[in-house]
């Protein structure tokens, strides 16, 4: 076989078709050859190298690149140099490398010459100012968070000290004075001021977790602590609530507890005391509404390997693998002691939960039923902060009820086992002034108005005995409430199996322009809507909404109505005058926390397509932006 390789190109010709420049020089920097590419990026080059490539680079960089290119040239080192070139909007890189041997077949004699590149990386420069931009934006948005949750929680707890002191100087007049009758009315005035107190500043602690939560902020702080003596100290701050409702109280310590070997642990009970909280406020709420016996106890227990649930007829509705990523007790701080699970029950013969209520019941702002906000007051929020505390603290939380027949909650966190020597970090009960005041002024108007009932000897032990409790050993009895529960939480892991399943299916390329000026709420709700499929543009005012309105390609637009320079109702008046010159129309989902039959009108006048009410689930402002999206999503309630 006759193999005869001819070429059929010239080198030119071959090095004309390299996207890249390149070119050969002699030692005296004169051009000996170059292609096409290598002229194009640098104009003028037939004259001597450098000079006809320094009058390519952009002014702001010539002084940089001209000194860097004299200093480290006489080294004979390979050179490479990133500039701008005279247009703005292209970056190049040039490479310097010297060549030694003989290479007359390019026409350099003995002294040699050099190789010179150059390449176009405007696309690489464009993404690397995108990375550092997104890095800086992210550095920047985490510090206005930072100060947002900062000032809110100043600026509300100012007013809340001043009343604490107001009240502590009432309570001091009182205790002057305890003989003299015309007092309980004070102090009773004093309590009601207190309750208001607690009340708000639950409201406040909430809100304030779980924006720390949501934002990556909270931090748990492990202490050696003994859990069974630590708990005994925020729940005797119900005795009172306990009494004047008239309900039956017992904290029992089980067996599990001791054959755990639970001593000193390393844990932050701080804030699953606040988990605890949470659930004996809610208890003592709902169990005062019982018409039948009225009895709620706190058990606590422990387990070396993870629970399936605690009490066994508590069903733990699933996390997913995210809620174990949350874990943070396998950090260094934690020691390197043997792990554990403390777990902790609350059971009341409250009014219970329906089914539907149960589906629902650890999401954000979102109470039992409807009517539970304003028959009992509070933030939605308790429980939800309760599961992602519980999963900051490698545990989880679960409920048994049936509407009619009380509710047991349980939950469960890690700890790690660790000796007790006498010194060092230990944990101190971390109650709050109001909650202290609050339990004194209470304490102080029984004793005063002298009430009495079958609770006047609630006894809340420091260091409970234990005691077998058989409804909270493993393998213990399944009741009717816990069947039920079970068949609830299977129907919330087909529910939401469905909606994603939806969600991969139908969104995968919305784009939706957000516009909220509350730094945190935007961040939540982009952060959610990215998550579910949806292409997501953010814009802090009316203005910014215009600008991203005109210069993005968008298929809807969620629209805050109160906000600075333009305010939603402008913009979107702006945006509807400008569809008439395109013949489009984009739907306008507006946002508000004002709830009067006039706002809501005036959004709708302004060209608003629809409305959801702050505070909302995102189900349903997902549901709401299906409805205007073609082959929109169903996110309704199966």
């Amino acid at each position: 076989m006759n193999l005869d390789f001819r070429p059929t190109a010239s080198a030119q010709q071959l090095a004309d078709i390299i996207p890249h420049g390149l070119a050969i020089l002699n030692y005296k920097c004169e051009l000996v050859s170059a292609n096409c590419s290598f002229r194009t990026l640098i104009p003028n080059s037939d004259a001597k190298f450098p000079d006809s490539w320094l009058q390519s680079i952009h002014p702001d960089d010539f002084n940089r690149v001209n000194a860097y290119f004299k200093e480290n040239r006489p080294s004979k080192a390979a050179l490479r140099i990133e500039y701008r070139a005279r247009d703005l909007d292209t970056w190049c890189v040039l490479t310097f490398n010297s060549v030694h041997a003989n290479m007359h077949v390019f026409g350099l004699d003995a002294l040699g010459g050099f190789i010179v590149t150059v390449a176009d990386i405007t696309p690489e420069k464009r993404a690397e100012f995108s990375q550092r931009k997104l890095a800086k934006d992210a550095q920047e948005h985490k510090k206005l968070q930072e100060r947002f949750i900062d000032m809110i929680s100043h600026e509300i707890r100012n007013p809340l000290s001043a009343i604490l002191h107001c009240t502590e100087d009432i309570i001091a007049a009182v205790r002057e004075k305890e003989d003299c009758k015309p007092l309980s009315r004070v102090t009773e005035l004093a309590e009601t001021i207190c309750l208001c107190i607690s009340h708000q500043k639950k409201i406040l602690d909430d809100v304030l977790t779980f924006s720390k939560i949501d934002a990556s902020m909270l931090l748990l702080s492990p202490r050696r602590v003994q859990p069974k003596i630590h708990f005994a100290d925020p729940i005797s701050l119900f005795r009172t609530q306990l009494q004047r409702n008239d309900i039956r109280f017992d904290y029992q310590a089980d067996f599990s507890y001791a054959d755990c070997g639970i001593e000193w642990v390393m844990a932050d009970l701080d804030r699953m005391g606040q988990v605890l909280i949470n659930l004996l406020s809610n208890a003592i709420k709902f169990t005062a509404r019982s018409k039948d016996s009225r009895k709620i106890r706190v058990s606590i227990g422990a387990s070396l390997d993870r629970p399936s649930s605690y009490p066994p007829n508590v069903v733990f509705f699933r996390s997913g693998e995210s809620a174990l990523g949350l874990d943070k007790t396998a950090l260094p701080e934690w020691g390197d002691g043997e792990f554990a699970y403390v777990m902790l029950a609350v059971k009341d013969t409250g009014i219970g939960i329906d089914g539907d209520a149960q589906m629902r019941l650890f999401e954000r702002f979102n109470q039992a039923t409807p009517r539970t906000e304003g028959t009992y007051g509070g933030s939605g929020l308790g429980l939800n902060i309760s599961r992602r505390l519980c999963h900051l603290h490698g545990g989880e939380i679960g409920v048994s009820s049936k509407e009619g027949g009380g509710s047991t909650f349980g939950f469960f966190f890690r700890v790690r086992k660790c000796a007790y020597t006498g010194g060092g970090n230990v944990g101190k009960d971390d109650i709050s002034e109001v909650d202290k005041l609050s339990h004194g002024i209470q304490s102080l108007g029984r004793e005063l108005s002298d009430i009495k009932g079958s609770t006047q000897g609630v006894r809340i032990p420091k260091d409970p005995p234990l005691s077998q409790i058989d409804e909270l050993r493993q393998g213990g009895p399944v009741d009717e409430r816990t069947r039920r529960t079970h068949e609830i939480e299977r129907r919330t892991v087909i529910r939401d199996n469905e909606i994603a399943q939806s969600h991969n299916e139908g969104i995968t390329s919305r784009r939706i322009l957000v516009v909220e000026d509350n730094i945190i709420n935007r961040s939540i709700l982009s952060r959610k809507l990215c998550s579910l499929g949806f292409e997501i543009i953010e814009a802090n005012n009316g203005q910014e909404a215009l600008n991203a309105y005109q210069n993005s390609s968008l298929d809807c637009i969620v629209m805050d109505q109160e906000m600075p320079m333009i305010n939603g109702n402008a913009a979107t008046r702006r945006i509807r005058e400008l569809e008439k010159e395109s013949d489009t129309h984009i739907p306008i989902l507006g946002m508000t926390a004002n709830v009067r039959a006039a706002q809501i009108s005036e959004m709708l006048e302004a060209g608003m397509d629809d409305i959801i009410k702050k505070p909302f689930r995102t189900e349903e402002i997902v549901a709401k932006i299906s409805q205007f999206l073609p082959m929109g999503l169903d996110m309704t309630d199966k």
